[in-house]
């Protein structure tokens, strides 16, 4: 068995155990809850409403459900260890944070004779959010193991054209690129703002100048190459900045992609790959040492990829 089709069998499996961890206090501890029991909880910890037990587990199963089948999805399908890991995190991460929140709802009633009687206690914000966190990053670990599979695009380097860099002397590659279509929202966002604030006033004219100017801010990247690694700045006062360091690529190639393809436009996240997308065409991608794939859309980047593999290259020889 790969481990592709391992990771298919174990987050099946997790999916299962979680989902009917959910479901099994609610059973157990009936005799000890109200019906209903209060499931919603001001910000000093007063109920202002309730579902019924036997409602309540359509409240929490079709968020696990829904994130856990996409993962599931996910790293089953992908042929990259990233995509395995990325994945076995969100798993994690999502069942710690609703088995939190049902355990939490859960200990909040517990033998309670009316809902309305119970109280939430803040922190218990704080281990929910924690614990999930902390399950991701075990999740991570457990499934960033093994290579990638075979017909993945981990060996696969395009545009690289055996660039010479000569000894002693530093070379440095930038280009840029930007999103007409953000350059004209951030630009009718500021208009907009300014005629607002002439028309109105600050109050009502504030959050379009905030959209227009955050944007704007973002509507442009500048992509830096060197001995470093890769900087990218966003916007005309090039910040903010997202460095990678050279020690961190293994290898550098050019790919087209579509916004789709990678989330969508802007800085994106997915399981196995980081984004920076302001137009579709060929991109700079970056294979990370810990799998994932860094795609940049920028002008000309096979220039870009024949320096970075140029200069990892140059590294290894040393």
């Amino acid at each position: 068995m790969n481990h592709r089709k391992a990771f298919l069998v174990l987050s099946i499996a997790w999916t299962v155990l979680v989902t009917v961890a959910l479901v099994l206090p609610m059973v157990v501890l009936r005799e000890r809850l109200p019906d209903p029991i209060a499931t919603h909880f001001s910000g000093s910890g007063v109920p202002d409403g309730s579902t019924s037990l036997a409602t309540f587990p359509l409240v929490v199963l079709p968020g696990w459900v829904l994130f856990a089948g996409f993962a599931v999805v996910v790293g089953a399908v992908g042929e990259r260890r990233a995509h395995r890991a990325g994945s076995a995190a969100v798993l994690g991460a999502v069942a710690a944070f609703f088995g939190g929140i049902t355990a939490s709802t859960l200990w909040t009633n517990l033998d309670h004779t009316a809902w309305q009687d119970t109280r939430l206690p803040m922190w218990h914000v704080l281990p929910v959010l924690v614990g999930a966190a902390v399950a991701g990053f075990a999740g991570w670990l457990v499934g960033n193991r093994g290579p990638d599979e075979s017909g993945a695009e981990s060996d696969e380097v395009d545009g690289t054209a055996g660039l010479d860099l000569e000894p002693g002397r530093r070379a440095v590659w930038i280009s840029s690129v930007s999103s007409r279509v953000l350059v004209i929202v951030g630009a009718a966002g500021v208009l907009v703002g300014v005629g607002m604030v002439v028309l109105t006033g600050w109050q009502v004219a504030l959050p379009a100048l905030l959209v227009g100017i955050v944007v704007s801010a973002l509507s442009t990247v500048r992509i830096r190459v060197d001995e470093q690694g890769v900087r990218a700045a966003f916007g005309p006062q090039r910040f903010p900045v997202r460095r990678i360091r050279l020690e961190q690529i293994s290898s550098a190639r050019v790919a087209s992609h579509r916004a789709l393809e990678v989330g969508g436009w802007g800085y994106r996240v997915l399981p196995a790959t980081t984004a920076i997308m302001l137009r579709g065409g060929e991109c700079l991608v970056l294979r990370l040492n810990s799998g994932r794939d860094f795609v940049i859309s920028v002008d000309k980047p096979d220039r870009g990829a024949d320096l970075i593999n140029a200069l990892l290259a140059e590294r290894s020889a040393m």
